[in-house]
């Protein structure tokens, strides 16, 4: 007995009825589950009788329990439930057959929801030297890979992760299933195949994989610091040192990127006069006499202000062993598996800008507490639940309660005075995502043994994707094999045939097990590795520039230089006068050079793989 009967909801309890009206016979079905990409999602089609003016679909209800009860059933066993997806093309012929996909009805945001939560962001305050358990998550998932609009992916969340998503064909549950491990495994051994195994072995990793992070970004240091404490001076020029005192802005130097971010005069005083002889021909019966000079005392106030910043790249490259038996492969030894461009380095990306309507529904957003948006160049949190306003504002009126409150962006850099990246905690959060990127990639590739069998029915309905499947036959490479389940078809044929078709997909490793890391190796997941990284070039020390003392910072003909020259000329004034008084000022200029590129790698041990198949029995592999 076989029969497919409409339910009143996606998630109502099994309850089989095969009364007439109630259920269809089934003259035929096909139900398959197959990996596509990073995820699962059952389907299955039904061929029934057209009952005709009763209608195919009496209570125009969408979701179907597919079941069957064997003479060695003690109970009904459903084997599919599903959602009528589209309507049949064919009503009026005598057999109508009906597509359902094994999915609940908002099974889009139930997915959307499921990868959201692995998405591990930056606030997340990551430590490489915790725990593994603590910081995994967040080195499977670093929003630095990924770009703008990620979160419309719900695969990409697994691209570091060795699984896949999963609907339950019968329960239209999620969840997220191994590559390669499973909770189960069907022991079918030489009884269980139905026919000979059609085993194939395509497009295994190379020996080495490889793959590459770029990061790029501004090395940026702006600021200012006092030149000196107040300073000051004293001179008979004073009035020239007063007309030439630098305005705010001045630049110090061509092209040094410094510049005075405050000059200003704070006083002048009078200081006690002084009587010169005067002496020589010159001035005639003023010869013997004396000259009054006023010299002054200036204080001062000047600031300086930088202005650096410089291109860098950081280009690593990270390099894996395949860890599979030797096997025949082309001439190329190495293979790069992808070129992973981290995002902006300063900027808070992954904090969402402030919208006033919603780009798909146009309805105005509505904001609760605690969510978080950029707006007017700021990161901001929301205080009080509200609707969009016209324009942002931190409160909607004058007297009105606050919506938003500030706070510090989350740029992954967050100090750009950096010179260095993939090495510093949050840049190494970024490689071991790339690490394990590549180990997934890996992983993925060594599934390589790829074979197809039959299986007895009874056998066959309870075998899932989940699942794993051990085979042995005589014509079979070392006898046997283990492997994940990565598609089932169960074939209900007219007439009462039935079949299951498998296909599982083995590693042929070594069985080698995790290493554990020597002196200078380090570990993410199941990844050993080592690190080669060469120091970054620095022309500039950035975070030295707030505390940089000038080059230069000294004063000429000060009133003690202009009085002495003075008493010895037989022009006293005159001689002043070409000794105005001076302040050099001169920094280190800030070299900014092209872009400045550093290359760093990556070498992974070979990762632990399981003995799925053994392709080389002969060389006792």
């Amino acid at each position: 007995m076989k029969r497919l009967q409409f339910i009143p909801s996606f998630d109502a309890a099994f309850s089989p009825s095969a009364e007439a009206g109630d259920a269809y016979v089934v003259l035929s079905a096909v139900i398959i589950e197959q990996r596509v990409g990073r995820k699962i999602e059952p389907t299955f089609r039904v061929t029934v009788k057209n009952p005709g003016i009763g209608g195919w679909m009496p209570t125009a209800l969408r979701y179907a329990d597919l079941w069957e009860q064997r003479t060695t059933d003690p109970a009904p066993v459903l084997i599919a439930r599903g959602r009528l997806v589209p309507l049949p093309t064919d009503m009026a012929g005598s057999k109508i057959e009906l597509a359902f996909r094994c999915l609940p009805p908002n099974s889009d945001d139930v997915l959307t929801a499921a990868a959201d939560a692995l998405r591990i962001g930056e606030e997340c305050a990551y430590d490489p030297e915790a725990d593994p358990a603590d910081r995994l998550d967040a080195e499977y998932y670093d929003p630095l890979c990924f770009g703008q609009g990620a979160s419309d992916d719900p695969e990409n969340v697994l691209v570091a992760r060795p699984e896949v998503w999963r609907w339950d064909r019968a329960t239209l549950a999620l969840s997220r299933t191994h590559l390669v491990d499973s909770d189960l495994t069907h022991d079918l051994g030489y009884s269980g195949v139905a026919n000979v195994p059609v085993l194939s072995v395509n497009h295994p990793p190379k020996p080495n994989s490889k793959l590459r992070i770029v990061a790029s970004w501004t090395q940026a240091a702006k600021g200012k610091q006092s030149v000196s404490e107040p300073d000051s001076v004293s001179t008979y020029t004073w009035d020239d040192f007063l007309s030439s005192f630098p305005q705010p802005g001045t630049a110090i130097g061509a092209a040094t990127g410094w510049t005075l971010a405050e000059a200003e005069i704070e006083s002048v005083l009078d200081d006690t006069p002084t009587w010169i002889n005067i002496s020589g021909s010159k001035f005639g019966s003023a010869s013997g006499g004396q000259v009054r000079l006023q010299p002054k005392t200036i204080n001062f106030r000047l600031t300086a202000a930088y202005d650096y910043s410089q291109q860098r790249e950081e280009v690593l490259d990270i390099v894996m062993p395949s860890g599979l038996q030797e096997l025949p492969d082309e001439d190329d030894q190495s293979e790069i598996m992808e070129i992973v461009t981290l995002g902006p380095l300063n900027i808070d990306s992954s904090t969402k800008e402030w919208l006033y309507e919603d780009p798909d529904t146009l309805e105005v957003m509505h904001y609760e507490v605690g969510d978080e948006v950029l707006a007017a160049g700021k990161a901001w949190t929301c205080a009080t639940e509200h609707d969009a306003t016209a324009d942002f504002r931190v409160r909607d009126y004058d007297d009105g309660p606050v919506l938003w409150i500030q706070r510090e962006k989350r740029a992954p850099m967050r100090d750009s005075r950096n010179s260095r990246f993939l090495d510093i905690n949050r840049g190494i959060r970024a490689v071991r995502h790339g690490i394990l990127r590549l180990h997934r990639a890996v992983l993925e590739r060594s599934q390589c043994a790829e074979a197809t069998f039959e299986v007895p029915w009874l056998i066959g309905r309870g075998i899932t994707t989940e699942h794993s499947c051990r085979i042995a036959h005589h014509r079979l490479p070392g006898g046997e094999l283990v492997g994940k389940v990565v598609g089932i078809e169960l074939l209900i044929e007219e007439g009462g045939r039935r079949a299951c078709r498998v296909t599982l997909a083995s590693v042929p490793g070594t069985g080698s097990v995790v290493p554990t890391p020597g002196p200078g190796q380090q570990q993410t997941g199941e990844i050993v590795y080592s690190t080669s990284y060469r120091g970054a070039r620095e022309p500039v020390n950035a975070f030295a520039l707030s505390a940089q003392s000038p080059r230069i910072y000294e004063f000429e003909n000060v009133w003690s230089a202009q009085h002495a020259a003075a008493l010895g000329s037989s022009d006293p004034v005159g001689t002043i006068g070409s000794m105005p008084t001076r302040l050099r000022i001169a920094f280190t200029p800030l070299r900014e050079e092209d872009l400045l590129t550093r290359r760093m790698s990556v070498s992974c041990l070979a990762p632990a793989l399981p003995k799925q198949i053994n392709l080389r029995p002969d060389m006792g592999v």
